[in-house]
């Protein structure tokens, strides 16, 4: 199995639990079966053991450890938990009577029942509804042993929280590309007014929730008051000595590896993930990226102390599972391939190893500033003999060292070729002027962002002629942007790319109409000049007449435009460009591991064909 194939179906894999030293996982063998599979004990055989996907739900209980099932039978639901042991419970429980008609599941949250054990928050809505009606979703509260709640919400959204003891149930209200409503709405009293913020929803428990906060430019944790809606930023009362504040752009003129501790000012970089760890709200681990790299830390939530654990060689952190035993990272590196983290909730670490192995013969990316630029350079074991830029997609995010192109950086890298994952301002990561800087004037900032890393490599002994730019979705733009910026690179790979900004934002703005007002603010769309559009078939066109060209599109995506892409290819061969358009039947992004495989090979061997690699 190739390694985008592999990549593709661990990724695919769901971590529950830890035992036996290592992790346990499921996945779905075929559409009716989970299969789950755990560590063989003193190296012994284990064998997997199948659940059967049936009923109207399932549902990955975390605080017990099983997977539990859900069938509507009229007013009846029928519950059966599946422990990771393969050993079965079921219970059953009466539901209040439809007004018209039968239930019809939504969705199914886990919480905390008054009796102590697990409960289950369901959405369900009544199927015999007549159009025009709208009386929206209904919200059952149920745990064996006890009377079922029913509550209708006032407030619009989905339902992330049932919180007994505080008597309040979250609802997300989901506003397209704008940071989400939370509604904390009362159980017991109608005329308490529902308590709102804005941000990501990411635990909640004994009435305070974590919640993700002023993201995407400077994302900062926060516990939420569920009763009287108080915000307080626990990062903050850690004192100075935590390190920079998430506007800092620390060493614009020199390079540097990760920080590990408070001081270094990972201990404030942008947070990624949380979720409380052990008994009660003092403690949540936290996920944060801090120069491309992501560290996890124990953070105390009453003094804002911060303790950081020890992942090493985890360029990238997905907190995956959060138990009452502890919480599951999934990690990967482009050096170190992937491995699995078990943190307990007293900060003890242990490490398993995933399916993709480290690459001993690589070193880990340097964090550097190319001018004021930040970027991660990838060095070649070997002599470099042409580079590539990498251009993440977004443009909100951020570059990190986590296996992008499905490991195709370790095969450039072994052809002699330097890999510069770059920044560029607009990015995420940097603080919020950082991220809004280039808003409306894209070209200005990409230019000096280009002409510092061409500067950079020129120093290194790359000439433009032997690099390339590559990129996906919104990288891909700007890879397409960067050939007219300068005309003496080798070419451009653009992956999945937007080509026409003023479509892009019509498409958009029909699905969603909030997306107007966030295109309008961060693209020229009323401009007459295609110049000043950018990102325009037009202007995208007058790259220069040698540079090689190639777009990979998928024909099934739903976020960027394979017609758009075409006709962009159609225009610059009739003006007499070398452009070519390589067509796969993929979404934006690839689907299985075929895909993966079809995705990676296509770029790869694009990229060969732009830097003339041997």
């Amino acid at each position: 199995m190739s390694l985008p194939e592999l990549f593709f179906t661990e990724r695919q894999k769901h971590l529950l639990s830890w035992a036996e030293g290592g992790p346990v996982l499921a996945h779905m063998e075929d559409a009716e079966t989970l299969r789950i599979t755990s560590p063989a004990p003193h190296g012994e055989p284990r064998t997997p053991h199948d659940i059967a996907v049936t009923g109207d739900a399932l549902l990955y209980a975390q605080a017990s450890e099983s997977f539990v099932s859900f069938a509507l039978d009229g007013d009846r639901l029928d519950v059966t938990h599946h422990a990771l042991d393969g050993t079965r419970h079921g219970w059953s429980t009466a539901l209040p009577t439809a007004p018209r008609g039968r239930w019809a599941l939504q969705d199914v949250i886990e919480t905390r029942s008054a009796t102590g054990g697990t409960g289950f928050a369901l959405t369900v809505v009544d199927e015999d509804e007549e159009e025009g009606e709208a009386e929206g979703d209904t919200l059952l509260l149920v745990a064996e042993g006890a009377g079922t709640v029913s509550h209708r919400p006032r407030a619009i959204g989905t339902l992330v929280h049932w919180d007994e003891g505080a008597a309040v149930v979250v609802l997300r209200e989901d506003r397209g590309p704008f940071q989400p409503q939370l509604h904390a709405e009362p159980l017991d009293d109608p005329a308490r007014p529902v308590v709102t913020t804005e941000g990501r929803w990411l635990d909640g428990r004994d009435g305070e929730a974590l919640v993700l906060t002023d993201a995407p430019g400077a994302p900062r944790l926060a516990l939420w008051n569920l009763r009287d809606g108080s915000l307080r930023h626990p990062d903050a009362e850690a004192g100075p000595e935590a390190g920079p504040g998430p506007e800092a752009v620390s060493g614009p003129d020199g390079s540097s590896g990760p920080g590990v501790g408070p001081g270094s000012g990972a201990a404030s970089g942008p947070v990624d993930d949380a979720r409380f760890i052990g008994a009660g709200t003092s403690s949540a681990l936290v996920v944060r990226t801090y120069e491309g790299t992501d560290r996890a830390w124990l953070l105390d939530l009453a003094s804002g102390a911060a303790e950081p654990l020890d992942t090493p060689g985890a360029g990238r952190l997905l907190l995956r599972v959060a138990t009452p035993r502890g919480a599951g990272l999934y990690g990967l590196s482009t050096t170190e391939g992937t491995s699995y983290r078990w943190i307990g909730p007293d900060g003890a670490v242990e490490c398993a190893p995933g399916a993709v192995p480290p690459d001993p013969a690589l070193t880990p990316p340097a964090h550097t500033y190319l001018g004021s630029t930040p970027a991660l350079v990838y060095e070649p074991p070997g002599e470099t003999t042409a580079a590539v830029i990498a251009l993440h997609g977004g443009p909100e995010s951020q570059e990190r060292d986590e296996l992008r192109w499905d490991g195709l950086y370790r095969e450039l890298l072994h052809r002699g070729v330097l890999v510069v994952g770059l920044d560029y301002t607009g990015s995420s990561g940097y603080g919020d002027a950082f991220l809004r800087r280039p808003w409306k004037d894209w070209e200005t900032a990409f230019r000096r962002d280009l002409d510092a890393c061409l500067t950079a490599l020129r120093d290194r002994g790359v000439t433009a002629d032997r690099t390339a730019l590559l990129g996906g979705s919104f990288g891909g733009s700007l890879a397409l942007l960067g050939c007219v910026l300068a005309e003496d690179l080798a070419g451009a790979v653009a992956a999945a790319p937007l080509t026409d900004i003023r479509r892009q934002a019509a498409r958009a703005a029909a699905d969603d109409a909030r997306y107007t007002a966030w295109f309008s603010e961060r693209y020229d769309l009323a401009s007459p000049l295609a110049r000043q559009r950018t990102f325009d078939p037009e202007h995208l066109t007058t790259a220069g007449p040698k540079q090689r060209v190639v777009i990979v599109h998928g024909e099934n995506d739903r976020v960027t435009s394979f017609e758009d892409s075409s006709t962009l290819v159609a225009r610059a061969r009739e003006l007499g460009l070398p452009w070519s358009l390589t067509a796969d039947a993929s979404g934006h992004v690839p689907d299985d591991a075929d895909e993966a495989r079809f995705r990676h090979d296509q770029v790869r061997d694009a990229l060969a064909a732009v830097l003339d690699l041997p």
